[in-house]
């Protein structure tokens, strides 16, 4: 069977993930962007001051990511990561360093164990902890779950926990995970999150970091691998809709005016993008304007990145997350990617849930910033800034706020021909790498499924 032309539009990591299996079964995809770069919101750029390829911000994955991980590992990329064996944060409260780090124990006792020597936390709040996270493992999720229309917080609570537990414990992970407060998430993505995270294998938690800036790492080496096996990557190509003949998807127009044809065609777009591309003609059909809808509803949240160059070491640790702070989760890019900056530290405050900061501008946040690091870390007072810059991303990931999950879409979808992938569609998984991963496999096997594949090479990873 001759090889089926198939279009991905967006080469984020959800469209670079279905162009890669695609090209494992057989398939050999157009992949389209229209920006001048791969890797949609986990992108990097040259540093036009110091020639760095520096991160829009930082992205870490945990070991409970495994369809990522593979992923990277099927692009040829694994040696430009790491990733740790156990969970092993430090957690910085007024002054006080303290760790969540898992013993050598067995099953899900060496998850748990890390409560034992966490500081942030008293004895009876580490009891209640270990209610609610039991609670949570015996709380059953599935489709039309109750716990999609109610916040976690309110859930926790209800569960035994107060203040201390919520801020020093809970929203610790569920902030920088969810890209929002605790306050406004669902109890239904706070509690599968945690069964993930915490309640799985002792890997699950384990942090990983990319070693290289994000582009090269999920994109050119995407690129690579899809070329190198006779599909194509386009950049510069903005998708103005999609082409339907008889009741079916039959190619993309590009807003230049090219169609692009093809038996099917996966839109890895944001939700906010889906809608427009689908041309008037569907309104003659309820059903996909039914299905699609939804989509129109999933809001977004912002993360902020601040990006500060010191000249010499002022932070000892890879990473640490800070509490009653504003600096959240601090990264010393510098250690992570094993780079030589002549001395000096490359610093990125991650700012998750970034409402407060996201129409700050450049000279207020570096106030606010520069001043809190001195603040937290010593030695950032014998330290000359050499370097400050901000990269706002006011579209960063989905909201999990209570509800959503009705609105994630299939990825198969009731437009033949047509298929979605991204982070925000039906993957059982919040806005993350992973999800975007896991979206774009699940589109390229059910295009697979529905009009054959070509020659499927099994030596291909």
């Amino acid at each position: 069977m001759a090889t089926r032309q198939v279009v991905v539009i967006g080469g984020g990591i959800a469209g670079l993930a279905a162009g890669v299996r695609l090209v494992q079964l057989g398939i050999k995809p157009i992949v389209v962007e229209k920006r001048p770069f791969l890797g949609g919101r986990a992108y990097s750029f040259i540093d036009s001051e110091t020639g760095i390829e520096i991160d829009n911000g930082q992205h870490v994955f945990v070991g409970a990511c495994d369809q990522f991980l593979q992923y990277i590992k099927d692009i040829g990329a694994w040696d430009q990561v790491r990733l740790e064996e156990r969970l092993a944060l430090p957690v910085l409260k007024n002054g006080r360093l303290s760790w969540l780090r898992a013993r050598k124990l067995p099953g899900l006792l060496a998850n748990l164990s890390a409560l034992l020597g966490y500081r942030h936390v008293g004895i009876r709040g580490k009891l209640w902890i270990l209610w609610g996270l039991l609670s949570i493992r015996l709380t059953r999720l599935g489709p039309g779950s109750p716990h999609d229309n109610i916040l976690f917080e309110d859930w926790l609570r209800d569960h035994g926990q107060n203040d201390e537990t919520i801020r020093n414990f809970w929203n610790l992970i569920i902030l920088p995970s969810l890209n929002d407060d605790i306050s406004v998430v669902s109890a239904y993505t706070g509690i599968m999150l945690f069964k993930i995270a915490l309640l799985g294998p002792v890997g699950n938690p384990a942090m990983g970091v990319p070693l290289v800036g994000l582009s090269t790492l999920a994109g050119e080496n995407a690129r690579n691998f899809i070329e190198r096996h006779g599909g194509e990557i386009r950049t510069g190509v903005d998708v103005a809709s999609l082409k339907i003949d008889d009741a079916r998807i039959s190619g993309v127009l590009a807003a230049s005016g090219e169609l692009i044809e093809a038996e099917a065609v996966v839109s890895a777009v944001p939700a906010t993008s889906l809608t427009p591309l689908l041309p008037g003609g569907t309104s003659e059909s309820s059903g996909p304007d039914d299905f699609f809808t939804p989509a129109e509803t999933i809001k977004t949240a912002p993360i902020v990145a601040v990006h500060i160059w010191y000249d010499r070491p002022v932070l000892r640790q890879k990473y640490m997350a800070v509490l009653d702070s504003p600096l959240q989760w601090v990264f010393n890019d510098t250690d992570l990617k094993s780079r030589d900056d002549g001395g000096g530290q490359h610093i990125v405050i991650s700012l998750s849930g970034a409402w407060e900061w996201k129409d700050r501008s450049k000279q207020e946040l570096r106030q606010i910033f520069t001043t809190e690091m001195a603040r937290i870390f010593p030695d950032t007072q014998t330290a000359t800034i050499t370097k400050f810059t901000v990269v706002k991303m006011l579209e960063a990931t989905f909201r999990a706020v209570p509800g959503t999950q009705e609105a994630r879409l299939s990825q198969r979808t009731p437009l033949p021909g047509l298929y979605l992938a991204g982070d925000w569609t039906d993957t059982g998984w919040p806005s993350t790498m992973e999800s975007a991963v896991r979206s774009g496999n699940l589109a390229a096997e059910y295009v697979a499924a529905d009009i054959g594949t070509g020659n499927l090479n099994p030596s291909i990873p």
